[in-house]
């Protein structure tokens, strides 16, 4: 179970940290780890439930952010090599300026499709979202599609502007970033 645990929070922090840019980071990474699905004789690992909120700052205006990842039995499972089944995840994103909602959005693993290659996200689950910083006007998340209990995923990247539009790209990963790789 460490294992499982290092190998989600060194993707999680290398995704934050392939979408380019330096800055402060207001909010801290958590350990995300797999755990029987309560529904434990049916077999299926799900991540646990997470919650996240925040405040970021953009010319002097103040954004609050909620983010809350669930697993979702209604989503298609993901089958390992060892025929365990992985439940996937859905992310809902809030924002909220002046008291107003900017933004609420359900994202899962299907709104990152044009940056994930099929054949990858067949195997791979939306592990999570963080916010990263604010740049240029526009707050940034760091998301990740991963193979379950593995350190493969695909890093992206979630901006939205000040009037709630979102923007998807593709993060980059750096070989010497990788655990086992050039370093």
């Amino acid at each position: 179970m460490k294992k499982i645990s290092f190998i989600l929070l060194v993707g999680i922090s290398v995704s934050l940290l392939s979408c380019n840019g330096g800055g402060e980071k207001t909010e801290k990474v958590d350990v995300r780890t797999y755990q029987l699905s309560e529904k434990s004789q049916t077999g299926e690992y799900a991540m646990q439930q997470s919650s996240a909120k925040g405040e970021a700052k953009i010319g002097g205006v103040e954004y609050q952010y909620e983010i809350d990842r669930n697993p979702s039995p209604q989503l298609p499972k993901v089958k390992d090599e060892q025929n365990n089944l992985f439940v996937d995840n859905v992310i809902d994103l809030r924002i909220i300026r002046n008291g107003k909602s900017i933004l609420s959005k359900r994202f899962t693993k299907k709104d990152f499709s044009s940056h994930v290659e099929s054949a990858f996200a067949a195997k791979a689950i939306l592990e999570g979202l963080v916010f990263d910083q604010v740049i240029n006007g526009k707050l940034r998340f760091a998301a990740s599609v991963c193979v379950p209990q593995t350190d493969l995923y695909v890093p992206l990247c979630v901006w939205v502007s000040t009037d709630g539009k979102v923007h998807i790209e593709k993060g980059n990963v750096l070989e010497d970033e990788i655990p086992g790789r050039g370093n």
